[in-house]
């Protein structure tokens, strides 16, 4: 079961007008112990910058888990999904729309990472998921450290999905022209994220802030 969601309202860091609670991710306490700039966009904390980075096109790792998350589960799922998108998409692809990204993973199940509005019988979960995006040269190798799923682009095309374990963790995997996207249970966002950072530590891979990344809903 995902963990829910945590807002807070009372942040050192929030920015002046925010009105509401503050979506805090699983990985605000860990950006925040490494000197990240963070700010509240959209009633997310959501981090910026970080004071080392590597170069533009390096390899960089960027917590994706403030954008918004729905879930469909069910024998609907597939109407759900065309009464928004138009049609069904494919199981184990991925469907971009409006900014956002769904990801068909079985004929029962789907699950949205971006803006769109609340989808007719979808779950809110955003606190549900730590967020990955895996960016640079050597992201496909990284990764081939750490898991047995084969992520060779024969197999996992750009616009697949598939899922398998990463150091015993059930990982949401997604290939994009630019990126790989890995989601995981949100409570076991730090670890996950200190086992990508080490295994790509021998190609120089660091964390980067989202404005590293190109806008996303």
């Amino acid at each position: 079961m995902h963990a829910p969601p945590v807002y807070r309202g009372d942040l050192p860091w929030q920015a002046e007008g925010v009105l509401g609670p503050v979506f805090v991710g699983p990985l605000t306490e860990f950006h925040l112990r490494s000197g990240a700039q963070v700010e509240v966009l959209h009633n997310a904390c959501v981090a910026v910058r970080y004071p080392i980075e590597p170069d533009a096109g390096g390899n960089a790792v960027v917590d994706l888990s403030h954008r918004p998350k729905q879930e469909l589960v069910g024998g609907l799922t597939g109407e759900r999904l065309t009464a928004v998108l138009g049609s069904d998409p494919p199981v184990r692809s991925i469907r971009s729309h409006q900014g956002a990204d769904v990801y068909r993973l079985t004929r029962n199940r789907a699950v949205v990472f971006g803006s769109l509005p609340a989808i007719d019988g979808a779950l809110r979960a955003t606190g549900g998921w730590a967020s990955l995006a895996l960016v640079g040269p050597d992201r496909e190798r990284i990764l081939q450290k750490i898991t047995a799923v084969d992520v060779r682009e024969r197999t996992l095309p750009v616009g697949g999905c598939c899922q398998g374990p990463i150091f015993g963790v059930n990982t949401l995997f997604g290939r994009f022209a630019d990126r790989f996207e890995l989601h995981v249970p949100s409570d076991a966002g730090e670890f996950f994220l200190g086992v990508v950072l080490d295994a790509g530590a021998e190609f120089g891979l660091m964390p980067a802030g989202s404005s590293f990344l190109p806008p996303l809903a």
